[in-house]
């Protein structure tokens, strides 16, 4: 996992493990592992060495030369000054490799070059050392987006957006939850309130003014958090929101307003639809809801920067709704214990899927598209509890162990015998594209209906009966007068 991503100098998969053990870490009531702070705690996830050679993730990309994937581990916490079992530093395998990227990089005391020339470069609350040599990267290659003018005047708006909030809403009442006075006296990133086992009828009211918070996880007792407030969206720096084990039934429309949310975990609650708003979480990476209600993704649609969904134990019928060619960075899908009766073939886009479960659903046949899927990325697929037809498949998954490799190729197989679709040009896809596209827009623009005066009721005229009845279009109206 973490060393082997380290060694072969895979970024994307780094980042992904990283993220994995961040959350895992807030789990337990830690915090984040991002950050500068001087006074890093050390994670034993973080510095586990291999069985083989003894050497930390951090280690082999030092050794391999891979210093993104250096500089990332070092960001998240990492040990830099531990020794393997030959008695070596990072630093010294770096050297014995003549990796000149990470020597210099060690010379400037493991600071980039870019950041050492920007010293003065001011810091963005929530933002993460990689992403701000990002921003100094593209300021330095003239895109409008970072100039020197477009920042002052985004960070002057985004002033006068927060003082006229600050001005609207106020400090705030104060707290009485200790986790909160805590977290207020230190302006603390994470913000943790297991409350589980307290007499709590209701969530401390201070908790939506602690606006500074990047990461918060909140549990009530059992039954007590049935939804959560609109002030919520005074949270607009929160990066991480996990609210799991509660008696949600829906989340807020305010959820739109948290611009810069990348995980969002809302498991083991009563959740079953999801709000048209949450299409607009645009750097969403994480979304765990499992074990709710839900039963349509349609709001996900839109959600391309997808790194980990997991959807296990709802209602959903189908995954047809995510845009699977547009999440190229999707790893994770997992959507067992569902209703899910036909897998879509346009699962095969996923190019950076390494973890597939589809277990215990009513899946009857594979698509044979997912046979372009490749073996060396994707690690697991779970099928197991499906009712499928196909007897070799069904051989394939009692073998135990995910054997990813034998059912891929065997659907090749059966791709080049003919079954399944005809496969479509590239001028045939990207008419369907096309198409997909125009269709989301029609379905975007088209009005609501609006709702139908009703009729008032006629009057009979004198000596006969009115023939009541609706009017129809493009023909008259039914009634008959009487005369006298």
């Amino acid at each position: 996992g973490l060393q082997r991503a380290a060694q072969q100098g895979k970024v994307r998969s780094l980042e992904t493990i990283l993220d994995h053990i961040r959350r895992q870490v807030m789990s337990k009531g830690g915090g984040d592992i991002r950050g500068t702070s001087a006074k890093k705690r050390r994670y034993e996830e973080l510095d586990s060495v291999d069985e083989d050679v003894g050497l930390t993730a951090f280690m082999w990309a030092c050794k391999n030369g891979y210093l993104e994937c250096a500089m990332l581990l070092l960001e998240n916490s990492a040990s830099k000054d531990l020794k393997s079992d030959e008695g070596k530093t990072a630093e010294q395998y770096a050297k014995e490799g003549k990796k000149e990227g990470v020597m210099k990089w060690f010379a400037r005391g493991c600071v980039e070059e870019e950041e050492e020339e920007e010293e003065d470069e001011d810091y963005i609350e929530g933002e993460t050392a990689a992403e701000r040599r990002k921003r100094i990267k593209a300021k330095k290659a003239g895109l409008d987006r970072f100039s020197a003018m477009s920042k002052k005047k985004d960070d002057e708006k985004d002033d006068e957006e927060e003082e006229d909030l600050m001005a609207d809403v106020g400090p705030g009442p104060a707290p009485y939850w200790d986790e909160i006075k805590t977290c207020r006296d230190g302006q603390k990133a994470d913000l943790i309130c297991l409350r589980q086992d307290s007499r709590d009828k209701e969530v401390d009211p201070s908790l939506w003014y602690c606006r500074h918070v990047n990461n918060l996880k909140l549990r009530m007792p059992p039954g007590i958090l049935g939804e959560l407030p609109a002030q919520l969206e005074l949270l607009n720096n929160l990066t991480t929101l996990i609210v799991s084990h509660n008696a949600l039934q829906r989340l807020p429309p305010e959820l739109q307003k948290l611009s810069n949310l990348k995980n969002l975990e809302f498991t083991d609650n009563q959740v079953v639809e999801l709000p048209a708003e949450i299409s607009e979480l645009e750097h969403l990476e994480v979304l765990d809801a499992c074990r709710n209600s839900i039963t349509d993704l349609k709001p996900l649609k839109s959600l391309n920067q997808l790194v980990t969904l997991k959807l296990d134990e709802n209602k959903i019928k189908t995954l047809a709704p995510l845009a699977f060619k547009k999440l190229d960075r999707l790893t994770t899908l997992s959507a067992s214990n569902n209703e899910i009766v036909e897998v879509d073939e346009k699962i095969a886009k996923l190019g950076a899927l390494t973890h597939l479960n589809l277990s215990n659903n009513s899946i009857k046949e594979l698509p044979v598209e997912m046979g372009e899927l490749r073996e060396k990325v994707l690690l697991h697929i779970g099928l197991d509890d499906n009712p499928l037809k196909d007897s070799k498949v069904k051989k394939i998954l009692e073998k135990g162990r995910a054997p990813v490799k034998e059912l891929l190729d065997h659907l090749r197989k059966e791709k080049e015998r003919g079954r399944g679709k005809k496969k479509k040009t590239k001028d045939e896809e990207d008419e369907e594209d096309d198409q997909e596209e125009e269709q989301e827009k029609a379905e975007e623009q088209e009005p609501e209906p609006e709702d139908e005066p009703e009729p008032e009721p006629s009057k009979p005229a004198a000596g006969g009966g009115g023939g009541g009845g609706k009017k129809k279009k493009g023909k008259g109206g039914g009634g008959g007068g009487g005369g006298g």
